[in-house]
């Protein structure tokens, strides 16, 4: 068998080649000339594939039209675990369940033995479980498919299959969240977006939204505290112009009031379920936040006294969650990051409202004197880690807080071009920096944020950036 790796050209030459008449040996993405060179190369029309012996993908189709049944279906993802049940699920309690507890811990104890005994339902939930908790492997370059990946559209294909044949499960939408997560933490962009909304609509399917009295049974309250988690990880990606695609159809959802509470667990601050409650209340508290901000109404009055009101909730979460959470490990909790997201969301849209009266001139003025006590404070939680005083543990890393310091990094290199001593905030901003490259070892939005940054940083800034040193002073 061949095992030369699969060479992917061009159809043409690419622009600067052609432009200038030299031969162009037409790799991808970029060709042999302009990598020499160190010149931006671009190509017009589709990337081919030269012909090789190499066999299809992985991700190929490995089950005919003719056996389309969830039997088939199963033993298809059956074939691509390694671990057993148990070693799966131990993976996501270590894992996962710390900062997003979207599964009951008593479903242990309904655990298959094997593979062969396991349902549909089961075997999708934890091939997605053993997705998310899988680190990339290092960049391998363009036109390659990492394993990583493969995995990923073989999942998503078989959550196509699995809807088609109109099966549904607690344990599917379960499944369907992670596949989201995993979207969003890894920023593949728009296929997070895109299924922000049809997660949400599949679990509204289900008509399980109804909430439950405190006297309910046990597992009863953790299968519908589980079911909440669904909406937790879809609000870091509104963090735009967009319309909201998390709003439930069923009603109460958003109630703040009807957070899932565990019964005889009100001071156990280390219960999931306590833990999944915080959660709730700060990704719905962003949620209300982002959609005031970006769908106001036209009384501009009660528009400014719902964000007042919204920031006070936000400070006064934020408080508690500091109190219950140990200083070492707030860079790990995911509730306290959707928190200072919101924060700091507002108010960088508050430094921008333009002035008409006294009303306008006060919120401005609060916005600005709040927000870089708030950009100290997200610096100041990741500089340990960066400096190397502290090491950190990737594996409980939330990826909420990579938008965060995203965020932060964002409002930092705009500040370089206003401020007359910029040094402070240049010292600031590699740190952030630092920080996304550091994480993007277990979450690939690091190194999405970083673009990002990257294209909204005039070169002769980024050339200073990426060429000084962090200091640590």
């Amino acid at each position: 068998m061949d095992a030369r790796p699969r060479v992917h050209l061009a159809r043409k030459a690419c622009a600067r080649c052609r432009s200038q008449k030299r031969r162009c040996d037409r790799a991808t993405p970029e060709c042999g000339l302009c990598q020499r060179l160190r010149q931006a190369c671009h190509y017009e029309g589709r990337v081919i594939s030269s012909p090789s012996s190499t066999p299809p993908s992985s991700i190929d189709a490995e089950i005919s039209l003719g056996v389309l049944n969830p039997g088939h279906i199963k033993d298809a993802i059956a074939k691509k675990l390694i671990s057993a049940p148990s070693d799966i699920f131990a993976t996501y309690i270590q894992s996962i369940h710390p900062w997003f507890p979207i599964i009951a811990q008593t479903f242990q104890a309904q655990l298959p033995k094997s593979w062969n005994e396991a349902s549909l339902d089961y075997t999708l939930l934890a091939f997605c479980i053993s997705l998310l908790c899988t680190s990339p492997p290092p960049f391998s370059g363009e036109g390659t498919l990492s394993g990583l990946q493969s995995a990923y559209l073989q999942v998503k294909s078989w959550i196509a299959v699995i809807e088609g044949l109109g099966i549904t499960s607690l344990k599917i939408v379960q499944a369907r969240t992670l596949v989201t997560l995993f979207e969003v933490a890894h920023g593949f962009y728009p296929a997070a977006y895109i299924s922000i909304g049809t997660t949400v609509r599949a679990a509204d399917a289900l008509k399980l939204h109804a909430y439950l009295p405190p006297s309910s049974s046990s597992s009863t309250n953790d299968e519908s505290a589980s079911e909440e988690a669904v909406l937790i990880g879809y609000v870091i990606v509104q963090s735009g112009h967009r319309p909201p695609l998390t709003c439930s159809l069923s009603k109460g959802i958003h109630d703040l009031k009807k957070v899932p509470w565990p019964t005889g667990t009100e001071k156990d601050t280390r219960h999931p379920l306590w833990q999944l409650s915080r959660i709730f209340e700060a990704s719905t508290l962003l949620d209300n936040i982002h959609n005031a901000l970006h769908n106001p109404t036209s009384e501009q009055t009660f528009n400014m006294e719902e964000i007042r009101l919204l920031l006070e909730t936000s400070y006064s979460l934020r408080t508690l969650l500091i109190e219950e959470v140990e200083d070492a490990d707030q860079i790990y909790s995911g509730g306290l990051g959707l928190c200072h997201i919101g924060l700091l969301l507002a108010y960088e849209n508050g430094t921008k409202v333009q002035i008409t009266d006294a009303q306008t001139l006060t919120c401005q003025t609060l916005a600005t004197s709040s927000l870089s006590p708030l950009l100290t404070t997200i610096t100041n939680t990741v500089y340990p880690f960066v400096s190397g005083t502290q090491a950190i543990d990737l594996d409980r890393l939330p990826p909420f807080i990579t938008f965060l310091v995203y965020k932060a990094a964002s409002i930092m290199t705009k500040r370089m071009w206003m401020e007359t001593n910029s040094s402070e905030t240049l010292r600031k901003l590699r740190i952030l920096r630092g920080f996304l490259k550091m994480v993007n070892a277990r979450w690939l939005c690091g190194g999405y944020y970083l673009s990002l940054l990257n294209e909204d940083t005039a070169p002769r800034l980024l050339k200073s950036i990426e060429a000084g040193k962090i200091s640590f002073a």
